[in-house]
């Protein structure tokens, strides 16, 4: 779906980083504000973010919002979070607060909180989101759960305000708190071929000061992904030794332990390591910050540059992507962009004839095209790749039958020495199953689904080509993907629960930590939405667009350069679908891609006929 790294990274090498792609993007001005921000561009200094004001007992004398604020006072680094929550409470109920279980509740309340007059116990009504533990990793819950926690509040003879004098045996955290007490940060694993960098998105409390920061993620790092990834952990017994100092003349020193790196293949394992703790480290520090990484018992290693940046792949996403539809059978170029008179890449023009899907996908040396079409009285799956400017014939793809839905591509590279597409890898769904497809002719081959629910109707992929997104029977999963082996293959899916939607229909990848979604609210309302990787935080973007649903989504990610140094967030401005028989941008309200829009000359056509399926260059 995404341009990848083509194969093993060559170590130790500088590399540049490569833009693939080029030109506007023909998105207007009135398209919403892009949330992005610089880096910071000065040395680490001491404290947190000076936004961030921890909730009092003082600061509310109502019972309802107190215990609302109740349940934002955890907030913060988890090993003091239950003495926080014991600031509210009286001395003798403190001594009595023994919570069990470990890490953050962290629960989304339903309305406001219920008290009845006479009476000391506050209802809080919850829905469950899930843990949010020590390393900052938020496991979303196994199941949906509704319930009501009950607090009592009481106050003392001799102090002003409010306390509570009983509690459940809880660390709650309103899940409100997750956008204005944390930032998403991520830490980076190489995935298991060890060709790209894979994303594990936690949340980091604002309240750590700023110098302590790089200490606390790369102990994060160094405890090891999170359990849904399908990721290479770091050596075992690799450890950090000391805290990272202070940043001096622009250098940042790290120091681990012997059994970082082996004796055997050393020289790529250190250039792989100090590429990971770039990227890890790279929102917190200065631009241009040089790495000093120091292995116990070796001599100090100098990194400097941004030649480390090739090695996530989502670092390649371009800010102006090309954008398709297929018209009257054809795929076509969108007009008002620089390339709009450029050829269809790799396609013949005999051959892009009654294309109903395609997806479209480009890396420096090569260009990968799937392209669902219409045959006989079904459809069929056709593939070509080719290099850079040049075209190749359509291969079929066997193996699939009946509806087939949007193809992507989760795995690209250059090819073998022989120009051979080896190792390329596309899905697609036929009859609501997921199959998987090599860029030349050859056979699908399903991967089984192991979660609840039958019908698949909607997959996405995310930059970096390891983790998916899918709709099953309504309802919106994630899953890591491990493309090698005798067959592609996903980890057990967990469900997300965004709590905007009752139903979903679509989804796509946003940026490393986000997917856009589509869907129906409660209200039978269809709706399209930001929501986080694990499924806890949500963003608008169209919150209302009448009851036709949204039968497809084509969203080009942002790029994880563009991330918000205040949220760890990257916004991305390309978002198009498919509803009520037409093609759509998201922008600030819907905008009709239509006849008009379509690049190229105009061609006689039966009154009605209007561009479908959207979809970008990836």
């Amino acid at each position: 779906m995404r341009t990848r790294i083509p194969g093993p990274i060559a170590l130790p090498a500088v590399v540049a980083l490569v833009a693939l792609l080029s030109g506007a993007c023909g998105i207007p001005d009135n398209s919403g504000v892009k949330e992005v921000g610089p880096g910071p561009s000065t040395g680490i200094t001491s404290g947190g973010d000076g936004d961030v004001v921890p909730v009092a007992r003082q600061d509310a004398e109502e019972e309802r919002k107190f215990a609302a604020n109740y349940f934002k006072a955890a907030a913060g680094d988890l090993a003091t979070a239950a003495d926080r929550l014991k600031g509210f409470m009286t001395p003798s109920a403190a001594v009595r607060f023994k919570p069990s279980g470990s890490g953050l509740q962290v629960v989304r309340l339903i309305g406001e909180p219920l008290t009845n007059p006479g009476h000391d116990v506050v209802d809080v009504s919850y829905e469950a989101v899930g843990t949010l533990d020590e390393f900052g990793r938020l496991e979303p819950a196994r199941e949906s759960r509704r319930g009501t926690y009950q607090i009592k509040v009481g106050r003392l003879a001799d102090q002003d305000g409010l306390f509570v004098t009983e509690a459940p045996p809880i660390l709650p955290l309103d899940v409100t708190m997750l956008q204005s007490s944390y930032v998403q940060h991520a830490l980076y694993y190489w995935n298991t071929e060890y060709t790209g960098l894979v994303p594990d998105i936690r949340y980091l409390p604002k309240a750590v000061p700023a110098e302590q920061r790089p200490t606390t993620v790369l102990n994060w790092l160094l405890n090891g992904p999170s359990s849904w990834l399908s990721v290479a952990n770091l050596a075992k017994g690799t450890a950090l030794k000391g805290n990272v100092p202070t940043i001096d003349d622009n250098k940042v020193q790290i120091a681990l332990s012997t059994q970082a790196v082996s004796a055997d293949n050393a020289e790529q394992a250190v250039e792989r390591l100090r590429m990971q703790l770039q990227w890890t480290l790279r929102p917190l520090l200065p631009s241009g910050t040089e790495l000093d990484l120091k292995i116990e018992h070796q001599d100090v290693r100098t990194f400097t540059g941004d030649d480390y940046l090739a090695s996530n792949p989502a670092a390649q996403l371009v800010d102006e992507p090309e954008r398709f539809v297929v018209y009257a059978g054809k795929i076509r170029r969108i007009s008002g962009q620089p390339w709009s008179v450029n050829p269809v890449p790799v396609l013949k023009q005999e051959e892009n004839k009654d294309v109903r899907s395609a997806a479209i996908s480009a890396t420096p040396k090569r260009t990968f095209a799937a392209v669902v079409v219409k045959s006989g009285k079904g459809e069929a799956l056709r593939v070509a790749s080719a290099v850079p400017g040049a075209q190749a014939p359509l291969q079929p793809i066997s193996g699939l039958a009946g509806t087939l839905r949007e193809p992507v591509w989760a795995v690209t590279g250059d090819g073998s020495a022989d120009g051979a597409p080896d190792g390329a890898l596309g899905l697609i769904i036929a009859n609501d199953k997921l199959y998987a497809f090599p860029a030349g002719k050859g056979a699908a081959r399903q991967i089984p689904w192991t979660g609840p629910g039958t019908r698949i109707t909607s997959v996405a992929v995310s930059p970096d080509g390891r983790r998916v997104a899918l709709v099953v029977d309504g309802k919106l999963y994630r899953a890591s993907l491990s493309p090698g082996g005798e067959a592609p293959s996903m980890g057990t899916p967990q469900q997300l629960r965004p709590a905007s939607l009752d139903t979903v229909s679509a989804v796509d990848f946003s940026s490393e930590g986000w997917l856009t979604v589509a869907g129906v609210r409660d209200n039978q309302r269809v709706t399209i939405e930001d929501v986080s990787i694990d499924g806890a935080l949500e963003g608008e973007r169209l919150r209302d667009l009448g009851s036709t649903a949204v039968d497809s989504l084509s969203v080009y990610p942002a790029g994880p350069l563009e991330s918000d140094r205040f949220n760890g967030r990257a916004f991305s401005r390309s978002v198009c679908y498919t509803s009520d028989g037409k093609a759509w941008e998201a922008l600030s309200q819907p905008a009709l891609i239509d006849a008009a829009k379509v690049a190229g000359p105009p061609v006689n056509q039966p009154a009605g006929t209007v561009p479908l399926a959207p979809f970008y260059l990836e």
